[in-house]
């Protein structure tokens, strides 16, 4: 039987999930995301789950959607369904009662990215490269990112879709802790299980607060306003988009030379 793409297990009243296709760089896919909420309901209606520790398996914690053809919806409204489910699934993340640790390395890039910064404290490895690269090929993420930075930082961040390392995370606020390399799965679930001994009562009405102050600022419907913007944007035809060279080179010779076509002007 094939191995699942997710793992779930529990240590010590940590529940840890695992990405685990490791032969693609744990890139997201529906069998994926389906498994992640299956996992993250497990893990929050348990009542002897105390904190949640995500991580990845292989060389990165993920590289973002998986951009096989077939995966993505043509038409707005699947687009808008597909979008809506992100939405529920960050904000039971959000909502969660559960401490939320997770460890990043390799590369957490996009909807990857986003998943990991959606999580209560996020730990990275000093080799990780995180991004959001898929602003180069006309998509956006309704991002997480402008409510932990500042808005200059998070205009270059995502405007330009260039790779930065952990430490120049750290500095934007993106993650609390830089580990070494090779230790952020480690150091995940070891802080998750430091976390467990607060009372949960009060674990809880931490978070709350702290998630509250962000709420009264509009984070909440900020998020959701994002759902038909996004929609409406992946709707359109690479014409629209004016990325049809792109999707040519994509089509004819693959995903890496395109990937080389796109990052090309920006290493000028």
């Amino acid at each position: 039987m094939a191995q699942p793409t997710v793992l779930y297990t529990v240590e010590d009243k940590v529940a840890i999930i695992t990405l685990n296709r490791p032969e693609k760089m744990n890139a997201l896919n529906h069998e994926m995301w389906v498994q992640i909420d299956e996992s993250f309901v497990k893990a929050d209606e348990d009542p002897e789950i105390r904190a949640i520790a995500l991580v990845g398996e292989g060389r990165a914690f993920s590289t973002g959607a998986d951009l096989n053809p077939g995966q993505d919806p043509t038409e707005i409204l699947p687009w808008m369904a597909g979008y809506e489910k992100h939405n529920r699934r960050q904000f039971r993340m959000w909502d969660s009662g559960k401490t939320i640790v997770c460890g990043i390395h390799g590369y957490a890039i996009g909807r990857g990215l986003e998943l990991a910064l959606w999580c209560d404290i996020v730990v990275a490895a000093e080799e990780t490269k995180l991004g959001q690269s898929e602003v180069r090929e006309g998509w956006i993420v309704h991002s997480v990112v402008p409510w932990l930075t500042n808005p200059q930082s998070a205009k270059l961040f995502m405007m330009s879709g260039d790779l930065i390392g952990a430490r120049e995370a750290e500095r934007m606020g993106l993650v609390a802790r830089v580990v070494e390399t090779g230790k952020a799965r480690e150091e995940a679930i070891k802080l998750a299980k430091r976390l467990t001994h607060v009372p949960p009562i009060t674990a809880r009405a931490v978070k709350q607060m702290i998630n509250g102050v962000y709420e009264q600022l509009g984070f909440r419907g900020q998020q959701l306003s994002g759902v038909g913007m996004n929609a409406a944007i992946s709707s359109l035809t690479p014409e629209e988009k004016g990325t049809q060279e792109l999707v040519r080179i994509r089509n004819e010779q693959g995903l890496k030379a395109s990937l080389k076509f796109r990052d090309a002007p920006f290493e000028k």
